[in-house]
C-alpha cells in the first residue's frame, strides 16, 4: 500500500479489510504518511519522511519476489500541492509502478478526485490550501488544470501498462475535496479489494476493535526524523496472532 494522508487515515481499516479479503498469514508492506510525497522528502508536524520512490520498501519487496503481490498506489496528486511539475509527479508514479510490475505484482492505481475538485470554488480552495498546504502558491485555476492534466497522464500510463485505475465515488466526499469522509474509508477499501478478489468476501469478519486501531497507529516506519533527530525502527514492526506482519517505510 502506497499513499499519503488518505492511506494514513484509513490504515487500520485497510489492514483489517485486507486480512478479511485474503488468506492469512500476510506480509503487508506500507509506505504512507501525512503529506507524503512520491519522490521527495516531506514534513508534517516536525516529522520528516523520505519520498516513496526513494524509501526502503523497494529492497524489502525485492526479497519477497517469489510470492504473489497485490499493490495499491493511492494519494496520487499530493505532490501538486508542493508545486511539483506534472511531468515529475508522473515520472515518480511510473517508476513505482514499473518496480512493482517487475516483481509480478497485480497493481491498482487510484485516480485523483477530479470531478469533486471541479465543484470547488476559488475561495474554498484558498481556505483549504491555507490549512493543509500553506506554502503552496498556486492559484485555483492552475491547480485544477494540473490536477486534470495529471489524471489524464495517469490514465495514459495505466493503459500503456495494462493496469486498472480506480475512481472513488464522488458522494464519499464532503467539504474536503481530497479526503473522503472517514465513514467512507471502509467503502473505499472494500471497493478496492473487491476489484482484485474473485470470490465473495465476508466483511462481517473484519476486526475493527479500538485495540487493533490503536496498535496499528503506534507502529513506526523504518526511517524518519522528528525535529531533525533521526529515528528508525526494525521491520516488520507489527505482528498478529495469525502470522500476518506489518512493515512500514
Amino acid at each position: 500500500m502506497l499513499g499519503a494522508s488518505n492511506l494514513s487515515r484509513a490504515f487500520p481499516k485497510a489492514v483489517s479489510l485486507v486480512q478479511c479479503a485474503f488468506e492469512s498469514p500476510l506480509a503487508v508492506y506500507v509506505a504512507k504518511g501525512h503529506g507524503r510525497s512520491y519522490g521527495q522528502e516531506s514534513q508534517c508536524l516536525g516529522k520528516k519522511i523520505p519520498g516513496i520512490f526513494q524509501c526502503d520498501i523497494w529492497p524489502a519487496l525485492a526479497q519477497k519476489n517469489t510470492v504473489p503481490i497485490n499493490a495499491w498506489l493511492t494519494d496520487i496528486g499530493n505532490d501538486l500541492a508542493y508545486e511539483v511539475p506534472v511531468d515529475q509527479v508522473i515520472g515518480w508514479v511510473e517508476g513505482c509502478l514499473d518496480r512493482l510490475l517487475s516483481l509480478g505484482a497485480q497493481v491498482m492505481l487510484t485516480d485523483l478526485p477530479v470531478n469533486v475538485l471541479r465543484t470547488v470554488s476559488a475561495s474554498r480552495y484558498r481556505v483549504f490550501r491555507a490549512i493543509f498546504f500553506p506554502a503552496c502558491g498556486l492559484g485555483w485555476d492552475e491547480m485544477l488544470r494540473r490536477a486534470e492534466q495529471l489524471s489524464g497522464r495517469l490514465h495514459a500510463l495505466a493503459r500503456s501498462r495494462k493496469t486498472p485505475v480506480f475512481s472513488a465515488d464522488c458522494t464519499w466526499y464532503g467539504w474536503d475535496p481530497i479526503h473522503p469522509r472517514r465513514r467512507h474509508y471502509v467503502d473505499l477499501w472494500q471497493a478496492l479489494l473487491e476489484q482484485v478478489v474473485d470470490d465473495p468476501i465476508d466483511w462481517s469478519k473484519v476486526d475493527d476493535s479500538w485495540l487493533m486501531r490503536w496498535y496499528l497507529h503506534l507502529l513506526h516506519p523504518a526511517q524518519w526524523s522528528h525535529f531533525s533527530i533521526p529515528r528508525s525502527a526494525q521491520q516488520p514492526n507489527g505482528r498478529f496472532q495469525d502470522g500476518t506482519t506489518i512493515s512500514l517505510y
